[in-house]
């Protein structure tokens, strides 16, 4: 579980921090502008702005939640698709538990290698810290291999949702993941600013990352 809550918070990082090309945005209230200032904050490791652009933690929470619900669920299908997994070789019961208990300590970790991709200069405390920064460093190295094109905004009042394709080059971090979609929802403020709030296509993600996950493993040696 730490390896997949290390590969969630790499690719949670990967979908922040990767440009978006072709667009074109005509004012501060619309949901391509609130995408635009996103990858710019992330450029130039502004925090602030990210955080406005982006709900980090609900972005974190959600997809955190949403994947494991998925993993445990689909345990069976896993186990037949990856039978040298060891980590596969449970029971829904068992995985339900043991997600339960270490929920809240993975979205802190999550949340912190966030922190150190966004913040470089921050100086890690202790392990737990160090294994974040180590993330934080890998998830920078993924974004080297993978672009981003924005298909498609779809907009309902306040409510936006984009659509991107990711797509990877041919190094062998590029074809972990050789295309991805990917959709994130949007919220409009108050003050006329969108927010990105969540990845609202999980379900369709979870097996081709899952893919990735498995080959990044092999990558570095660790099956």
């Amino acid at each position: 579980m730490k390896r997949r809550k290390g590969f969630i918070a790499i690719l949670i990082i990967v979908l922040v921090a990767i440009g978006v090309s072709g667009y074109c945005y005509q004012s501060s209230r619309t949901p391509e502008y609130a995408l635009d200032q996103l990858m710019e904050g992330v450029q130039e490791r502004d925090m602030k702005k990210v955080q406005r652009y982006a709900d980090l933690t609900s972005i974190v929470t959600i997809s955190y939640d949403q994947s494991t619900e998925i993993l445990a669920r689909d345990i069976g299908v896993l186990q037949k698709e990856y039978p040298d997994d060891w980590f596969f070789r449970h029971d829904m019961s068992f995985m339900k538990q043991y997600i339960a208990d270490r929920r809240d300590n993975d979205i802190v970790f999550i949340n912190r290698s966030l922190e150190f991709f966004l913040t470089p200069s921050l100086t890690p405390i202790g392990e737990n810290d160090q294994k974040a920064q180590w993330l934080a460093r890998e998830a920078d190295t993924f974004t080297k291999h993978y672009s981003v094109k924005l298909d498609n905004v779809e907009r309902k009042g306040d409510w936006a949702e984009a659509t991107f394709t990711i797509t990877g080059d041919d190094s062998d971090y590029g074809r972990l993941v050789p295309e991805l979609t990917v959709k994130a929802e949007l919220m409009q403020h108050e003050d006329g600013h969108f927010q990105v709030m969540r990845i609202s296509n999980i379900e369709d993600m979870f097996a081709p990352v899952v893919k990735g996950v498995e080959d990044y493993w092999t990558l570095q040696g660790w099956q």
